[in-house]
This record gives C-alpha cells, structure tokens and sequence, in this order.
C-alpha cells in the first residue's frame, strides 16, 4: 500500500476518563477484557498493507512500549520498516501540547517514508475502516484531503462536515457543546499526500495551530480539494468515562461483537500464554465477557473481566468492568464499577453507581 501511517497515542484534550489516562497514553488504555484501544485502528492497518506505522507518543507511555513492542504481535517487526513508537526529542524537555507540535517532532520519521501517501489517525476511533479502499477514494477524487467521518449524532468537540453529492466537502459546522440530531461527524482520520504534510506540518507549528480540520481545512475550502470518506457499520470514539463504560457495555450485545470481531479483520492484540478461565462449582454467571487466566466462584452478570481477575464464593459483580488482577473477596458488591488494574476490595464491601455515573477504582487501590 502505498501510504504510511501517523497514530496520535493521545488526544491532547485532557481526555480524564474517570483517571484512568493519568499514568498512561489513551490509546494503552485497557478495553473489552484483553485488548487495549489501540489495538482496533492498529489491526486495520495490518489489514490494509500499510507497511509503516509510527506511533507518536508524549508522555507516560511506559504501558504502551509494553503493549506494542516492536509490533510483533501484528507482524510488524520488520527490518526495515514496521511499527515504530516516535517518542518526543530528546533534546528538550517540553511536552508537546498539540498535534501540530508533537508532528514536528516525527519530522525525521516522516521524510524517511517512501509512500506518497500519510494516513493520520487518532488511536482511539473504534470501528470497521477499509483504509485499503479509502486510499483509492482519496486518488481517484485527486483530493488535497480526504476525511473520514460516521453518520451518528456528534458529541462535545466533534465537528460536522457539509458535503455535496459526490462527496466533497465544501463546509464544515464545529459543535461546541454536541447536538441531538445525526448528521456527517468527523472522525480523526485523514489522508494527504506527504509533501502536503510537510508544509502543513511547518504551517501549523509556526501559527500554534491544534486540529487540522478546524484550523486549516475548515478555513480553505475554497482552495482545497476536500473530500469525505464514510465509515458504515457500528462506530464509538472514547473521549471520557461515559462512552468508555457505554462501548464496553455494547460489546455484550451479540451484532456489536460479531460485526468487530467476526468482520474479514482479526482484531490483533499482544498474546499472553495464561490458562483458561476457571468458573468454581457454584460460580453464576449471565451476559459477560472474560479474558484468560480469571478465577470465577461468585456471581457475575452484565459485565467485563480481564484477566487473572479473581472473584470470591459469596461475591457479586454486576453491570461493571474489572481490569487486570483485580480482586474481590467474599460477601462483596459490585454495581457498576470501573476498577484499575490490580485494585483490592476487601469482604463485605458494597460499591455502587449507576447508569450514567459509575464508581470508580484506581490503578492498585485497595478498599
């Protein structure tokens, strides 16, 4: 394929997530019992033939190092191309605050690519995308930019593209507060040509810009070649608690997990050789997912477990998700909860939330 392919590992919105983002990038964060958010945009890529892939990091990305490696677990270790996490200078010591900034750092990796072509993409679009076939959209409109966006209704931030017949966009509508109707919302996926990307690249770090579209393509329509890819089928984008907790909670609907997971795209993730899981003899459960490597003997219903999750005879866990190594002991209850990796709640314990608030546990806690 001929492009290559720029992931922002954050998003540079101060994106909390209920905390769980403080000590790792976005895109390392830990989703549907064994996979990270990552992994989803990064298997379509494997898909499509993209045969260079950068990850741009900025900070605390300790667990996503540990996560990717070197791409062995989506074959791209390669010799001399693959997956390459690009890190921030060494040569000082500010933290990049936007894309345009943390751009200018993989200037090198840039101009080292032999693709004519730049896919940038946040890493935390779910969804099924065949960048294989908006490739060859993108050339046949002999497009300045093509974007990509889902037909649905946009949230805080998002912005709507204005597009006619054929597909160019000619307008674009930014929803500061979100909107209750569905209209074309733009997803962070973007395909230009990479000398277009250089001078973008110089353009946005000398006027301090931060979004692409909103400060560059929205304000040049007139002279720009701009066109609009849609992404059809189940779609989410995690930018705080409520839509993490919501897309976890979609994958226990049967059409959502079989259309990401079933589809002609392996959803790859890093492999760890744990034993199966094991449900004890008065273990129950209803409507949940697991990982490997979990000790069941209490009642689970309507929730998400990682792995080497143990949960005690006499324990009850309900509506929540449960991080890797989390314990729960006997006679403790769980409604809707979000608990960290290796978070400890002790006998007798009652946490619960709801719906729309859960309660949430951080990384090694005990209570």
């Amino acid at each position: 394929m001929n492009a290559f392919c720029i992931l922002f590992s954050d998003s540079f919105k101060n994106y909390d997530i209920g905390g769980f983002v403080k000590d790792r990038t976005l895109a390392s964060l830990p989703i549907a019992c064994r996979y990270r958010v990552v992994d989803f945009i990064l298997s379509h890529l494997v898909k499509a033939n993209v045969p260079n892939i950068g990850i741009l990091a900025t900070s605390n990305y300790n667990s996503l190092m540990d996560h990717v490696g070197w791409g062995k677990d989506w074959d791209l270790n390669r010799k001399n191309s693959g997956l390459k996490i690009l890190p921030p200078l060494a040569i000082t010591n500010a933290v990049a605050r936007t894309k345009f900034e943390s751009l200018n750092n993989a200037e090198p990796y840039v101009n080292s690519m032999l693709q004519d072509y730049c896919i940038l993409a946040d890493s935390n679009i779910i969804c099924n995308v065949d960048f294989k076939d908006m490739l060859e959209f993108h050339e046949s409109k002999n497009a300045d930019f093509t974007v990509a966006y889902v037909k649905r209704k946009p949230l805080a931030g998002e912005i709507e593209m204005i597009i006619d017949e054929k597909n160019r966009a000619y307008s674009s509508l930014y929803h500061q507060y979100g909107a209750d109707y569905e209209c074309n919302t733009l997803v962070k996926i973007t395909i230009l040509h990479k000398d277009i990307l250089k001078d973008v690249i110089l353009k946005g770090t000398s006027h301090g810009w931060e979004d692409i579209v909103k400060d560059y393509i929205s304000k040049n329509f007139n002279r720009l070649n701009v066109y609009a890819y849609e992404i059809k089928g189940y779609s989410a984008v995690i930018t705080n608690l409520e839509n993490y907790y919501e897309f976890n909670m979609d994958l226990l609907k049967e059409d959502v997990s079989r259309e990401l997971f079933l589809s002609d795209t392996e959803i790859l993730t890093r492999v760890k050789d744990s034993a199966p899981t094991l449900y004890g003899e008065n273990a129950q459960i209803k409507n949940s997912m697991f990982a490997d490597g979990c000790r069941i003997y209490g009642k689970v219903e309507n929730s998400l477990i990682s792995r080497d999750v143990i949960i005690e005879e006499g324990a009850e866990v309900k509506n929540s998700i449960l991080m890797a190594g989390t314990i729960v002991k006997a006679g403790s209850k769980l409604d809707y909860v979000i608990a960290d990796k290796g978070a400890f709640i002790s006998e007798n314990k009652e946490l619960k939330g709801d719906r729309n608030c859960q309660f949430t546990i951080s990384k090694n806690k005990r209570i």
